[in-house]
This record gives C-alpha cells, structure tokens and sequence, in this order.
C-alpha cells in the first residue's frame, strides 16, 4: 500500500503539459485520479467540477497555457485577459469551491503547479510572468490562512 492509495486527487488541465505525466505518476502511486480536461474559465465551471467531483483529498491546480511571448510594449488587452482567465481566475475558484470539505475533515492539500516565470524576469514573457506571480502571492496567503486546518497549500 502506498502514501496515496485511497486518496481521490483531482487533476486540472490534465490533458496538456504537466498534466499527463501528473496522473500518469499518481496512478502508480495507487491514488484515484479525477482528470479534468476543463479549461475553468466560466465563473462556475470551478464549483461545477468539484460539486461532480464528489470527495477531493487532494487538488492539484495544473492550471497551463503557451506562455505568450508578445514585447511588453505590444502586450493587447486581449492577451492580458486571456492569460489571467487561464491560468489566475480559476484558481481562487477552485479553492473555494474545495476548501469547505477540507475544512470540514480537518486535512487536505492544494499543489499548484506553477512557474520560475514568477521568481524572475524573462525578456517578452511579462503577462505569463504577472498571472505566474499572481498564482504564487495567492497560494502564499492561502497556505498561511489554511494551515491551522491542517490543510497544505
């Protein structure tokens, strides 16, 4: 029996990059994966997946996209919105949708796959490198907000 045998994980984006290798590893760790191949840019769509996820011990945020490469000075209002509903909206979302029942069992974990996108600068990568630091501020002040319920961000 492994660390993760009966533990119901649930995957997101886990048909694009990391995503694939993710369940693919968690499978042979014994863990029940619900995969999601949802983009989570609809306001409910977060809710809507966890609501038919049912139990979920752990989430695994895989929340991916081509990292744009357009000169800061291009960047259009478009590609900025785009980025943020892919890979920053969905996050508080998620949590908030999922984070009741951890609560309520007093356990649980949060893993957000992220990037060094946020830890430094990178030429022509500003808006992948904005949303990857947003995701990074959050679960930062998330981690400290969930810790006394034993919940791991």
């Amino acid at each position: 029996m492994t660390a993760l045998s009966g533990k119901r994980i649930l995957v997101t984006h886990a048909d694009s990059f990391m995503g694939p290798a993710i369940c693919e590893r968690l499978r042979e760790k014994a863990a029940e994966v619900i995969a999601s191949d949802d983009a989570l840019t609809a306001p409910e769509a977060a809710a809507n997946l966890i609501h038919a996820s049912g139990r979920v011990d752990i989430l695994v945020a895989n929340l991916s996209i081509t990292a744009p490469t357009t000169a800061a000075t291009d960047i259009s209002e478009e590609e900025w919105r785009t980025t943020f509903s892919r890979l920053v909206d969905p996050l508080p979302r998620l949590c908030k949708a999922v984070l009741p029942q951890m609560i309520e069992r007093q356990q649980g974990k949060i893993i957000v796959v992220g990037s060094a996108a946020a830890l430094r600068g990178m030429k022509r990568t500003a808006t992948y490198s904005a949303a990857r630091g947003a995701q990074l501020a959050y679960v930062q002040a998330l981690g400290v907000e969930v810790a006394r319920h034993n919940i791991q961000v």
